[in-house]
């Protein structure tokens, strides 16, 4: 978990201080960037939702991907991410999330979000809900999507 806030310390500031090379975008331009990261990830958790964590894990994801896990080394890239998740099919849990801070950088093509999760399970014992928190990078791509690059997430009591 030290490893997640450092990533996010060092993201946020590269936010505020570095990441511009010189192309500010308006006010107006920053808010359609942090609605777009907003809508993508609603859209995100949607298709997580219907499709299973797994695959949407796979189908918002930038080709150079860094997924942190508790407790495991980081997946790079799109194929390990691809080669972690093969057969995770949809189990009936049910992951879901909802941001709580979107940003965007002075360039316009990097942004995050963070927010809460929540993650339902059944089991013999009956229905059980862990709660969480996320960190989610968005690049924007050539198209003008945005796709995820760095995500990750560490486990929390439940939000007040």
């Amino acid at each position: 978990m030290k490893i997640q806030l450092l990533f996010s310390i060092l993201i946020s500031s590269c936010f505020t201080f570095s990441c511009s090379n010189g192309n500010n975008f308006s006010k107006e331009e920053m808010e359609k960037a942090k609605s777009e990261i907003r809508k993508t990830d609603s859209l995100f958790c949607g298709y997580s939702i219907e499709n299973g964590f797994a695959k949407a894990l796979i189908a918002f994801a930038d080709s150079e991907v860094i997924k942190l896990n508790d407790g495991e080394n980081p997946i790079y890239g799109i194929e390990k991410l691809k080669e972690k998740l093969a057969g995770k099919e949809k189990d009936g849990t049910v992951i879901s999330w909802k941001p709580i801070k979107v940003e965007v950088g002075l360039s316009g093509d990097l942004g995050y979000s963070f927010g809460n999760w929540e993650y339902k399970t059944t089991t013999e014992k009956g229905d059980t809900i862990y709660y969480g928190n996320y960190f989610t990078e968005w690049k924007k791509q050539k198209d003008g999507s945005w796709k995820y690059v760095l995500d990750g997430g560490n486990n929390t009591p439940k939000p007040e």
